[in-house]
Protein backbone atom coordinates (compact mmCIF):
# COMPACT_ATOMS: atom_id res chain seq x y z
CA UNK A 1 0.00 0.00 0.00
CA UNK A 2 1.69 3.16 -1.22
CA UNK A 3 1.43 5.89 1.59
CA UNK A 4 3.05 9.22 0.05
CA UNK A 5 0.34 10.78 -2.62
CA UNK A 6 1.51 13.52 -4.56
CA UNK A 7 -0.85 16.77 -3.84
CA UNK A 8 -3.07 15.84 -6.97
CA UNK A 9 -3.88 12.13 -5.81
CA UNK A 10 -4.37 13.80 -2.08
CA UNK A 11 -7.23 15.86 -3.81
CA UNK A 12 -8.30 13.13 -6.02
CA UNK A 13 -8.59 11.13 -3.02
CA UNK A 14 -10.61 13.07 -0.72
CA UNK A 15 -13.33 14.10 -3.76
CA UNK A 16 -14.01 10.27 -3.73
CA UNK A 17 -14.29 9.46 -0.29
CA UNK A 18 -16.67 12.22 -0.43
CA UNK A 19 -18.32 11.04 -3.44
CA UNK A 20 -18.51 7.55 -1.92
CA UNK A 21 -20.08 8.27 1.53
CA UNK A 22 -22.78 10.05 -0.39
CA UNK A 23 -23.70 6.98 -2.53
CA UNK A 24 -23.72 5.01 0.55
CA UNK A 25 -25.99 7.27 2.13
CA UNK A 26 -28.41 8.17 -0.66
CA UNK A 27 -28.52 4.50 -1.20
CA UNK A 28 -29.26 3.98 2.61
CA UNK A 29 -32.15 6.89 2.06
CA UNK A 30 -33.75 5.37 -0.39
CA UNK A 31 -34.18 1.85 1.46
CA UNK A 32 -35.36 4.28 4.07
CA UNK A 33 -37.75 6.16 2.34
CA UNK A 34 -38.93 3.68 -0.46
CA UNK A 35 -38.26 0.00 0.88
CA UNK A 36 -35.84 -2.37 -1.72
CA UNK A 37 -38.67 -3.19 -4.10
CA UNK A 38 -39.46 -1.66 -7.69
CA UNK A 39 -38.14 1.39 -8.95
CA UNK A 40 -36.46 1.91 -5.39
CA UNK A 41 -34.19 -1.06 -6.21
CA UNK A 42 -32.70 0.34 -9.87
CA UNK A 43 -31.83 3.23 -7.63
CA UNK A 44 -30.15 1.81 -4.93
CA UNK A 45 -28.10 -0.46 -7.42
CA UNK A 46 -26.96 2.75 -9.41
CA UNK A 47 -25.65 3.98 -5.85
CA UNK A 48 -24.02 0.56 -5.10
CA UNK A 49 -22.39 0.94 -8.50
CA UNK A 50 -21.35 4.72 -7.96
CA UNK A 51 -19.97 3.75 -4.75
CA UNK A 52 -18.36 0.38 -5.72
CA UNK A 53 -16.36 2.06 -8.41
CA UNK A 54 -14.94 5.11 -6.39
CA UNK A 55 -13.64 2.60 -4.27
CA UNK A 56 -11.84 0.63 -6.61
CA UNK A 57 -10.26 4.02 -7.79
CA UNK A 58 -9.09 4.64 -4.35
CA UNK A 59 -7.43 1.11 -4.32
CA UNK A 60 -5.82 1.82 -7.26
CA UNK A 61 -4.59 5.54 -5.79
CA UNK A 62 -3.61 3.56 -3.00
CA UNK A 63 -1.88 0.42 -4.50
CA UNK A 64 -3.71 -1.88 -2.51
CA UNK A 65 -4.69 -5.48 -4.11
Amino acid sequence: MRVTLTSREAVEELRLWADYYEARAAALEIMRREGTAGAALAQIVARDTLARSTLARIKEIREVT
